[in-house]
């Protein structure tokens, strides 16, 4: 029994990253119920020239009031875009008022999780490797210190 190891699985099956649950899409039911507004972009990070132009984009769904605002880029259709992407994602979540988190969100913490969990393994690997290393060269060490004394004493 000594020297076998047990493998054992949990509750967590392998996840890959080109097989998570698709991002929700922005319908074209979505788009008559937003309202959208263009504003300057304000305070931020960035330069003059995005926050004096009008590439800020705020998207408002009229049935749930919810409010997105975008200014991720200085080009307005990179943030109508993006706003739309994260607009979907809000609805997606206020539709499903018992799940704190969608489908995908969860996979990609799954996902995460088990990335870290795999890096610890071999991180443990690395360090157990070292350390029986160390030994064989420290029992090496006294075995040649032992036979230096024997030609002494012998």
């Amino acid at each position: 029994m000594l020297g076998m190891r047990r493998f054992s699985q949990c509750g967590l099956q392998s996840i890959k990253k080109h097989k998570l649950p698709p991002r929700p899409k922005f319908t074209p039911l979505m788009e008559t119920e937003c309202e959208e507004k263009f504003l300057h972009g304000g305070r931020g990070p960035g330069g003059q020239k995005i926050n004096k132009c009008n590439s800020k984009v705020q998207l408002k769904h009229i049935p749930s009031g919810i409010v997105i605002e975008c200014q991720q880029t200085r080009s307005r259709d990179q943030n109508r875009k993006l706003a739309r992407e994260k607009m979907a994602l809000e609805i997606e979540r206020f539709s499903t008022p018992g799940q704190r988190t969608t489908l995908r969100e969860e996979a990609l913490r799954q996902w995460q999780q088990q990335g870290k969990k795999s890096k610890e393994k071999k991180s443990k690997l690395k360090h157990e490797q070292h350390r029986q290393e160390k030994e064989l060269r420290e029992l090496e060490k006294l075995r040649k210190e032992q036979e230096v004394l024997k030609s002494i004493v012998g």
